[in-house]
């Protein structure tokens, strides 16, 4: 599950649909699990709604990614839903990053029920990354974390880029 910044802050969520990848508004896509699943509705609202950290999304992991997953499920069956806010993905404007150079633009959560039986988690890793050129202008750090959450890519810009 990879979630971004962007225009001035929002955080989506990217989907690859049939028309290419694209991203969802999640706080203003929160319409759309009413009245259905309001504890994601309000889970996610209460970690997102300020353009505040995601150190408490990843904190709360376990409860964020069910309204997460529920979004991508509706948006993948239906990306014309009402309430749905969802855009291509070379439509919005990643954040810029004026004001804090060092934040996270860009996460990508793997769980350990998606990883692959290879312990090393290397097969894993070539697939998530894929071949970077050398005109790539991020440094990737991948944490592991215990229990269920295996990995966390954390794209920050390079020094006097």
């Amino acid at each position: 599950m990879k979630l971004v910044r962007f225009d001035s802050g929002k955080t989506g969520l990217m989907v690859q649909l049939a028309a290419g990848p694209h991203v969802i508004d999640v706080i203003g896509s929160l319409g759309v699990l009413s009245p259905d699943d309001p504890i994601s509705q309000g889970i996610l609202n209460g970690i997102l709604k300020d353009k505040g950290s995601w150190a408490p999304l990843i904190a709360h992991w376990e409860q964020a990614r069910v309204g997460l997953r529920r979004l991508a499920s509706l948006a993948l069956a239906n990306p014309d839903r009402p309430h749905l806010v969802i855009c291509r993905a070379d439509e919005v404007s990643p954040v810029l990053l004026l004001r804090n150079p060092g934040g996270i633009v860009a996460l990508d959560i793997v769980e350990s029920s998606e990883v692959a039986q290879d312990p090393t988690g290397r097969e894993a890793m070539e697939r998530q990354f894929g071949v970077q050129s050398s005109a790539d202008t991020q440094v990737t750090s991948v944490i592991p974390f215990p229990d269920k959450i295996r990995s966390v890519e954390i794209s920050l810009p390079l020094q006097g880029s």
